[in-house]
């Protein structure tokens, strides 16, 4: 089975030169750039964000949206492995043998490119459905967690639902999950987190001490936003819908004001239909306190990457 490597060199003004290797063969040059224009990646973002909500309204313009992935996937594409005669014979010698294709590089711009609608055009759907699809990010690491030695896994699942009725079934990624789990007869021992807050999270880590847990597992609402974009949306969900799963209030503090973008994740806050939101580096702050190696995000636009 083959491994397919696209690297990212460096920026060019329309985008980025990068290296296209099979197996760590053969590198070719190739240059990629965002096949869509910037209101192309606004109706994208509409029709897997937000028209699912109302999927019976603007059916024509989710049905262009939803075309438009494999038009992206397949001009992606024709930029990777069509500029170069000898990269395309290459592929096609191998791509009944691609078990993986690693995307690897440090800047946002790279990595928001919409790799998994890679496609060839002789191909029913994108590459990364049928194969392993890895985001490398080489970065130099703060320091190594030390865990506790232990004879199991263990796994803490932290489920965050503020909306309570209203919300996702608090179940939906834990009983898929624990099944998995129990089937393959996984060594794991598995924690649920109840209630789901930062406190009671901050609360439960300090009691079972630094280096126990292997891997936290979130299951919550996130988004990254602008300060302004917070606070239209307190102000809309006070006025109109108070207890929204997708309200984005503050609870018990104020959001400092801040520039540019933050990733926020919605806590429970312990009041029914509340929202206690917190900053993607606090948590990981409390989690590499704790010596937490391994941190699973289960939440939305956890993945975004944001284009400068």
């Amino acid at each position: 089975m083959s491994t397919i490597t696209i690297r990212e060199q460096q920026k060019t003004e329309t985008g980025f030169k990068a290296i296209l290797s099979f197996e760590g063969g053969t590198e070719y040059a190739i240059e990629v750039s965002n096949p869509f224009t910037a209101q192309e990646e606004e109706r994208l973002e509409w029709y897997f964000e937000r028209w699912l909500v109302f999927p019976n309204l603007e059916t024509v313009k989710a049905e262009a949206a939803k075309e438009s992935v494999r038009s992206y996937g397949e001009k992606l594409f024709e930029q990777v492995f069509k500029s170069n005669f000898d990269a395309y014979s290459e592929y096609q010698s191998i791509k009944d043998k691609i078990a993986q294709i690693e995307i690897a590089g440090n800047s946002p711009e790279f990595q928001a490119l919409h790799w998994e609608a890679l496609q060839d055009p002789q191909q029913p759907r994108p590459l990364a459905v049928d194969r392993v699809m890895v985001r490398k990010r080489v970065q130099q690491t703060a320091g190594r967690a030390m865990v506790e030695p232990s004879p199991v896994i263990n796994l803490l699942v932290v489920t965050a639902r503020p909306g309570e009725e209203n919300d996702v079934n608090h179940r939906t990624i834990s009983r898929p999950l624990m099944g998995a789990i129990q089937k393959s007869k996984l060594r794991v021992q598995v924690d649920l987190l109840r209630p789901g807050t930062f406190e009671a999270l901050t609360k439960h880590l300090e009691a079972k001490g630094a280096g126990f847990y292997h891997i936290v597992h979130f299951d919550m609402h996130g988004a990254v936003m602008s300060y302004a974009e917070v606070k239209e949306l307190q102000e809309k969900e006070e006025k109109s819908n108070p207890g929204n799963p997708l309200s984005f209030k503050e609870f018990g503090r104020e959001i400092p004001k801040f520039a540019g973008l933050k990733a926020l994740l919605s806590f429970e806050s312990g009041i029914p239909g509340q929202t206690d939101l917190r900053e993607a580096s606090e948590l990981a702050d409390l989690l590499t306190g704790k010596n937490i190696p391994v941190c699973i995000l289960n939440a939305c636009q956890s993945a975004k990457q944001v284009q400068g």
